[in-house]
């Protein structure tokens, strides 16, 4: 560990000797695992009786409450990424820390209510599909600067089904051109990332002032852009995943001194900002402030010219042909649902993000559940967001094969049709839980599940 670091954290906080050792000692420490349930696809209580089978021993965290640490006693030689509960997203491996600013921002709270939201740095999504959860009657405008990262933050939003979310590519500074827009705007802002040395040993072998210096501009410079995005008497949540003062105290008393008569605090147990810490809080370290909008800002940018969206709106012959498939294969009855076509591919969401088009340009609009080739292909989401009911095959987990048997479909192998099951389209169950699509091609069940899913 970088002793100018150390040294900064010890004389900026005045550390005692028996703390400052404490905290030392910490960094050294492995983090316990953790995940949180997605209750877009189970509920807390019927994934604990599903995980009981598997003798993993759950601990509530202190923050949101699907928030879990976990131990395993029994299948140690699959990484918890290659479980059935993780490769069919029914749990998210996050860290607790991690999951605390969306936890702020709704103080642990489902709130039925529509509002748009703004998540501005999204990727990896952990936090993204935490705000869907949080907020399943919103819109989430999902915003990733660094293009390459958005096919991760894809992934995230579609595995853990947030059929609420959009995905949008624009440089942080451009919501300055969109006054007054959303309701409320989480900015867990870019930083000096010094959390990743419990990952990395070097990782803050660079760490000096200057640089953060650099960032702590970049972090004031976007924190006025989400200041200006958010409607009047509403809220911003500012978080890093850095304990320096420079990217978040400092930042503040700018961000405070420039906009006194427009902004006020929301207090977090009684205080004006929280800070996560290794030694206390047994999770990486973590910075979070609540600011309410009380006035207008008098110098907002002018609005951008209406984007040209590449997303349109499904035909009426395709959406009957969709329509028509889910009815006769699953009994499925969608109409309420919007479609939205991108290329080859199909989208539906409860939700109708047609009214932000004139503003936003967005990458996609979630769940994808069709590919539009020569034919209509359904892709494995469709199984996983609803529990359908007709066509269903239930893998019989007190055969001798079981294991075998889920395995090679979690490794993204086809299965025997042992069953001699009609050809067509069959929803897979495995221990009652809603698993994936499968096609029955003759004497072989064949796997839908992407490879990019599969068990490794």
């Amino acid at each position: 560990m970088k002793q100018d670091f150390l040294d900064y954290i010890k004389n900026t906080f005045d550390f005692n000797e028996t703390e400052f050792k404490n905290f030392k000692e910490h960094l050294e420490k492995p983090l316990k695992k953790s995940f949180r349930i997605n209750t877009n696809k189970i509920s807390i209580d019927n994934f604990k009786k599903l995980v009981k089978r598997n003798d993993w021993e759950l601990t509530e965290s202190n923050f949101w409450k699907n928030m879990f640490y976990i131990d395993r006693t029994t299948d140690l030689k699959i990484p918890l990424g290659s479980t059935f509960e993780h490769i069919m997203w029914l749990i998210y491996i996050q860290e607790v820390a991690a999951s605390s600013s969306p936890f702020f921002m709704s103080w642990d709270i489902i709130d039925n209510d529509q509002y748009l939201i703004l998540d501005m740095s999204s990727s990896p999504g952990w936090k993204t599909t935490q705000l869907s959860e949080y907020y399943p009657n919103s819109l989430i405008v999902a915003n990733e600067f660094d293009k390459p990262r958005i096919k991760q933050l894809f992934t995230n939003i579609e595995r853990m089904w947030c059929d609420n979310i959009g995905v949008t590519n624009y440089d942080w500074r451009f919501f300055k051109s969109l006054p007054e827009l959303f309701d409320k705007v989480l900015l867990d802002a870019p930083c000096s990332g010094e959390w990743t040395c419990y990952k990395w040993t070097d990782a803050i072998k660079f760490w000096n002032a200057k640089n953060i210096k650099s960032i702590a501009k970049l972090q004031f410079w976007l924190l006025e852009s989400a200041l200006i995005t958010c409607k009047v008497w509403w809220e911003i949540v500012f978080s890093t995943c850095t304990l320096n003062k420079i990217e978040n105290e400092w930042v503040l008393k700018k961000f405070y001194k420039k906009y006194w008569n427009i902004i006020e605090t929301i207090k977090i147990d009684n205080e004006e900002t929280k800070r996560l810490w290794p030694h206390t809080d047994k999770t990486w370290w973590f910075f979070i402030t609540k600011i309410r909008k009380i006035a207008s800002v008098d110098k907002a940018s002018k609005q951008m010219p209406e984007p040209k969206n590449t997303i349109e709106k499904l035909s009426s012959r395709e959406t009957k042909t969709v329509l028509r498939f889910l009815e006769e294969n699953f009994d499925l009855d969608i109409k309420n649902y919007f479609f939205y076509k991108h290329n080859s591919e199909i989208y539906i969401s409860k939700h109708n993000f047609w009214e932000y088009f004139n503003k936003l340009f967005f990458f996609k609009v979630w769940v994808k559940i069709w590919e539009l080739t020569d034919i209509f292909t359904p892709c494995f989401n469709l199984w996983v967001i609803f529990d359908l009911q007709k066509n269903v095959y239930n893998i019989d987990e007190t055969s001798e094969k079981i294991n075998s048997e889920i395995d090679r479909y979690l490794k993204a192998y086809d299965l025997e049709n042992k069953t001699a099951l009609k050809k067509g389209y069959i929803a897979i169950k495995y221990k009652n839980t809603p698993a994936w699509l499968a096609e029955i091609q003759g004497e072989n069940i064949k796997n839908l599940l992407p490879t990019k899913y599969a068990r490794k």
